[in-house]
């Protein structure tokens, strides 16, 4: 009965992780520049700043929430050798 217990509370852990994980990715920040030139995106959240890349798609789509002081909830995608593209932008 005991190996029971810990067999589903293993399977419960393996399984809600990555779902939190998942949650954590998408941060709040406010837009605090962008370059249409190179489409580098700076973003600003309450103790971090990160600067991404943007999809040229996503830079056409979502022109009007590139501006200066808009509030934003952005998601991230890690490629690597500091190779950082904005997976998801979105307003607050």
């Amino acid at each position: 009965m005991m190996l029971r217990r810990q067999i589903v509370a293993a399977i419960l852990a393996l399984t809600l992780v990555p779902a939190l994980t998942l949650a954590q990715e998408e941060k709040k920040a406010t837009v605090s520049g962008y370059d249409s030139e190179s489409r580098m995106l700076t973003v600003k959240g309450k103790d971090w700043e990160q600067k991404a890349k943007v999809s040229s798609g996503m830079a056409k789509e979502k022109a009007d929430l590139l501006k200066e002081g808009t509030k934003v909830t952005v998601e991230f995608d890690d490629r690597g050798g500091g190779d950082i593209r904005v997976k998801s932008l979105n307003p607050r």
